[in-house]
């Protein structure tokens, strides 16, 4: 990590970064956009406070930014505990990282939702750990935490309402 000196990045370079982990994401599916797309719109029943999917790229950059961010603060500073945040920070971007692939190619709602449930304890841990330590590195775990909260409603919701071909469960809840 020391090598590509992400500590010296410069806030416009953490930007193209974010956006580049974020597009390395979205390609771990191996589907097309009109593919994901239509399994998020029209495949799967979406709970009613659901955005448009189209709004998951974006959400997903600030994400990045922050994560990178918070990444940078912790190598630079000598003043805490690395070793807990650099392992919760790990655990982070190998569940977004895998998420595409199980949402969207295994097509497995129940593990999305256990992935984004996943993804919003480890943000939460991030935030508190950070928070004993150094408040300006808990902060960049801020979004990350709402985002994950949120989409942890949409997931649950959707892990209720529809089939999961890969555990071969119908709806876990059938409603009118």
């Amino acid at each position: 990590m020391e090598n590509i000196k992400i500590k010296n990045l410069k806030w416009w370079q953490i930007a193209l970064l974010s956006i580049a982990v974020s597009a390395l994401g979205g390609l771990s599916s191996r589907k097309t956009k009109k593919q994901e797309k239509q399994l998020y719109n029209e495949e799967l029943k979406q709970a009613p406070w659901a955005p448009p999917a189209w709004v998951f790229a974006p959400a997903w950059s600030i994400n990045n930014f922050f994560l990178i961010n918070a990444l940078k603060k912790i190598l630079k500073s000598n003043d805490i505990e690395k070793k807990k945040l650099l392992y919760l920070q790990g655990a982070i971007w190998l569940v977004f990282i895998s998420f595409n692939y199980i949402y969207f190619n295994k097509k497995s709602p129940i593990l999305g939702a256990a992935w984004t449930i996943a993804d919003a304890l480890l943000a939460t841990g991030s935030f508190k750990t950070a928070m004993q330590q150094d408040k300006k590195i808990a902060y960049n775990y801020l979004p990350l935490v709402a985002w994950t909260s949120f989409a942890s409603s949409l997931a649950v919701y959707q892990a209720l309402r529809n089939p999961d071909p890969l555990l071969k469960t119908g709806p876990l809840i059938h409603l009118n």
